[in-house]
């Protein structure tokens, strides 16, 4: 667990209230209350170093022990989970831009936008049980929305 003060601890859910869970080292949205376990607790911590307005924020899996990464492959970045402690990115600054996402406001919903590229989006596919990804529609698209359920 991450032990920094400002750490939040939440149950992030799509638009369509499906949850995010770890499988197979893969986050995936699927439905709550199925065997499948619990959701994933994300832990979620500012990045100082970045544009506060924008409200940057560096997302943890497992304790904070993994975080979510944009990582550059061609064309499209892709989203990954990266074996990097949400403690050492915050107290990386820039360096952990690519850790980075800008939380925007869509009503009691938010989008999170790549610090590393902007335009892109973290994003739920149409399909149940399968790898968020990030979309450079956003636009009006309810797969870019998503719910911060505060956990304890």
């Amino acid at each position: 667990m991450c032990s920094l003060p400002l750490a939040r601890y939440y149950i992030i859910k799509n638009a369509e209230q499906k949850a995010l869970y770890l499988r197979n080292d893969q986050l995936l949205a699927g439905d709550p209350g199925t065997e499948n376990g619990s959701p994933e607790r994300v832990c979620v911590l500012p990045n100082r170093a970045l544009d506060p307005s924008k409200f940057p924020i560096i997302i943890g899996i497992q304790g904070g022990s993994r975080c979510l990464a944009c990582a550059e492959t061609g064309e499209e970045p892709k989203l990954q989970l990266e074996d990097v402690t949400i403690e050492d990115l915050y107290k990386g600054g820039e360096r952990a831009t690519r850790f980075t996402f800008y939380r925007s406001s869509c009503g009691d919903a938010f989008r999170l936008e790549a610090a590393a590229r902007p335009g892109w989006f973290l994003c739920t596919p149409p399909e149940p049980w399968q790898p968020l990804a990030l979309s450079s529609e956003a636009g009006a698209s309810t797969r870019t929305q998503f719910y911060f359920e505060l956990s304890r």
